[in-house]
């Protein structure tokens, strides 16, 4: 049994290419900032200090910062 062109899946490229945010697609950029305020929420709770939900807020807006210099732009 042949394939003829008719039975062939052929894929095409599209220019609708989803929206970024941030150097990332929007979708990763919203769970990015999810996972960065739920782990921050849980410092906060755990070390009961206001100080410490600070410091952690920083250091997870500076390691997405870090994370998104070293990311490939767009292609």
């Amino acid at each position: 049994m042949s394939l003829t062109n008719e039975n062939q899946l052929f894929m095409t490229s599209t220019e609708d290419r989803p929206a970024r945010l941030a150097g990332m697609e929007s979708g990763t950029a919203i769970l990015a900032l999810i996972i960065c305020l739920t782990l921050t929420v849980g410092i906060a709770a755990l070390s009961h200090s206001a100080v410490a939900a600070v410091l952690a807020s920083v250091a997870f807006a500076g390691g997405l910062i870090v994370a998104l210099r070293i990311l490939p732009r767009n292609r």
